[in-house]
């Protein structure tokens, strides 16, 4: 998980990413991250439930990372889903672009 070239694009300069801690169990629709640039505090919020299993910790000292390679070193964090199911419920790339449109 991460943020998008969108996102990323949308908030600024990325000056601060609050990241959970490995094996933090979370529930959909809580906020598990959160992204501070200098136009505003941003969450992320999980859409299912999920176990976190791994945190990207270079971006605790590299932040501004998720400027320039939010789709490369840049992610947030890695989970295993409670349910694999919950998948589909998610948007495809083109329906993301169509959003964000």
């Amino acid at each position: 998980f991460g943020i998008t070239e969108y996102a990323q694009d949308a908030l600024g300069d990325i000056v601060y990413v609050e990241l959970p801690e490995i094996g933090e169990e979370i529930t959909a629709g809580d906020t598990v991250a959160t992204v501070e640039s200098v136009k505003a505090v941003s969450e992320i919020v999980m859409p299912f439930d999920c176990e976190i299993v791994e945190v990207n910790e270079s971006l605790v000292d590299e932040p501004e990372k998720a400027n320039s390679e939010p789709y490369d070193d840049a992610w947030f964090f890695k989970v295993k889903l409670s349910e694999e199911s919950e998948l589909e419920d998610l948007l495809s790339a083109d329906e993301y672009a169509a959003e964000c449109e």
